[in-house]
This record gives C-alpha cells, sequence and structure tokens, in this order.
C-alpha cells in the first residue's frame, strides 16, 4: 500500500513538474538591461534590422507587446520593449519622477543606449504620451510615431470633460490608493480591463502578469507615480509636448471605438497637431487595449504604415 501511496506521488511531481516546465517554456523569455538616463531598464529583443521601440502603457507591462513584437521582428525590424520606469524588473527613479518629461527622455536615451542615432517609436497609454514627448524633444532620432489609445495632447487641452471620461486620474491622487488599488488580489486591475475594454475577454496571464509586477516592493508606486508626476508643475517644467506642439514625423494613431477611457471623437481634435503627415485607424469592437484585443491587425496596420 504504501509503495502504491509512494508511486502516485512520485507521479504526481512529475506531472506538476512538467506542467510547470511547460508553462515556463511557453512564457520563456530571455531579458536584457541597459542603462539610460539614469535608469537601469530590463527589455525584451527580438529580430534584425531597424530599431522600433514598443512602450507598454498601464496596466501591463513590456509582454503586451508579444504578438506585435513578434510580427514586426518576423518583417525585417530589431523590436525592443522596454519595461517602463518604474515597472519592474527596470529600476525605479530615486527622484520619483514619472512625468511625461523623464519618459519622453527616456525613449531618446534607450535608442542612444542600444547603439542606434534614430528609431520607430510606438506607444500605448502612458507609451503614447511617451512617444509624443520624444517626438516633440527629440525629432532627429524619431523615423515614425505610432500612437495607440491615447491622443496628442491638443485633443485634451485645458478640457476638464476628460476628467470624466477617465476619473482614475483624479481618484489616483487620494492618499489610501495604493491599499485600495492592491485590495483584494488587485481586484481593481480586473475592473479597469472590464471598463475600459468592455468587449474583451482578458486572459489569466495578462492580468497575472501585471498583479505580479505591482506585487514586487515599490512597483506600485512607480507605476501610481505616473500619475502624481502629472500635476507636479516642478517635474513638468520644461516639458517638450503640449497643446500647441506639432510632430513632424510621419504618424499613425490606432484607437479603438469601444475604448472605455477615451472617447473616440476626441481624435479628430488632434488631427491639426500633425503636420508630417497622418493617418488615423479605428479599430470597431475594440477596447483601450488593441495590441492585447487585435494583435494582427494592429501588427497589420502598423507594417503598412512602415512599408509607406
Amino acid at each position: 500500500m504504501y509503495a502504491r501511496i509512494s508511486r502516485l506521488i512520485f507521479c504526481f511531481v512529475l506531472a506538476v513538474g512538467f506542467v510547470t516546465v511547460q508553462a515556463n517554456t511557453l512564457h520563456a523569455e530571455t531579458l536584457q538591461t541597459v542603462e539610460a538616463n539614469g535608469i537601469t531598464f530590463s527589455y525584451i529583443e527580438e529580430g534584425t534590422g531597424p530599431l522600433i521601440l514598443l512602450l507598454h502603457g498601464y496596466p501591463e507591462s513590456a509582454r503586451s507587446w508579444h504578438i506585435v513584437q513578434n510580427r514586426l521582428a518576423g518583417a525585417g525590424y530589431r523590436v525592443v520593449a522596454p519595461f517602463t520606469r518604474g515597472y519592474s524588473p527596470t529600476g525605479f527613479s530615486e527622484e520619483g519622477d514619472y512625468s511625461v518629461r523623464a519618459l519622453g527622455a527616456d525613449a531618446i536615451a534607450l535608442i542612444e543606449a542600444l547603439g542606434e542615432t534614430e528609431a520607430v517609436l510606438i506607444g500605448h497609454d502612458w507609451g503614447a504620451s511617451t512617444v509624443y514627448e520624444a517626438a516633440t524633444l527629440s525629432p532627429e532620432h524619431v523615423v515614425k510615431l505610432v500612437a495607440l489609445s491615447v491622443p496628442h495632447p491638443l485633443a485634451v487641452g485645458d478640457d476638464p470633460t476628460i476628467l470624466l471620461e477617465a476619473p482614475h486620474f483624479v481618484y489616483y491622487q487620494l492618499p489610501f490608493i495604493r491599499q485600495w488599488v492592491a485590495m483584494n488580489d488587485f481586484q481593481h486591475i480586473d475592473a479597469i480591463y472590464e471598463e475600459w475594454s468592455p468587449t474583451y475577454d482578458v486572459p489569466d496571464s495578462v492580468l497575472a502578469d501585471i498583479k505580479g509586477t505591482f506585487t514586487v516592493p515599490g512597483a506600485l508606486d512607480g507605476a501610481l507615480g505616473y500619475y502624481w508626476s502629472l500635476f507636479d508643475e516642478e517635474l513638468n517644467e520644461g516639458r517638450a509636448s503640449s497643446p500647441e506642439t506639432v510632430i513632424t514625423m510621419p504618424t499613425l494613431v490606432i484607437a479603438g471605438n469601444a475604448d472605455g477611457a477615451v472617447s473616440i471623437e476626441r481624435y479628430a481634435a488632434a488631427e491639426p497637431a500633425f503636420v508630417g503627415g497622418y493617418e488615423f485607424a479605428t479599430l470597431e469592437n475594440i477596447g483601450h487595449f488593441p495590441q492585447l484585443e487585435a494583435p494582427e491587425e494592429v501588427a497589420n496596420l502598423i507594417l503598412n504604415f512602415l512599408k509607406d
């Protein structure tokens, strides 16, 4: 009897080990690091050729680009997806600076740190704000620009009604917000995906990835720091992008018409900011996370844009 139990336990351990190894293999990745703008960035790299930087938003990580990154790399590009400042395993800002000004400088510094003089910049959510800033700050480093799910600042200007669409910009300023976001295994993150992408059945792996990131000590402060820095005048002093600035390189903007965070109508107001060529693509029944919800369609749009 004991021998039989021992064999069953042994088989169970082997099975668990197999599943674990298989899961690790399916999600295997080689992270590299580079120093840029005073931060140690971890990043995922695929392919060879002209450089493309993929900059993620909130609440997500560099892994949200996996399918798009693979497609772009297969088309002959060197595609780098960094974990942006404050998102582990990338380092945190010692000064607590997660301003758009710092993010734009990060993108330019990453191009140089990766040994290149220019790149295609692609950003989603906060990554979109980053690429607008980088393209305004140092246009000679940016060949083409792609922004997902966030319009140019011209679309918002001094219009306070944006806070009705995206009230998290306000309630993330509350003093107890860290504890609230982390409650019940970060149930707030589930709610964000449900609200911002109501047509998207978010995979457990996507939620597990970002929740795992936020459990790293200091990481939640890093992610929320983007929102805290937005209202810090000192940190935003000298910011390049504003409603008055223009984007001088060819730009593609992609948005879902089911986005629960940003109204699709706002993008039309931003069109005059793009003086170097502009394309706008609307994705039907897609919410705030197009690269996760419709990665093949997003990749096709980007590749067609780069060919042009």
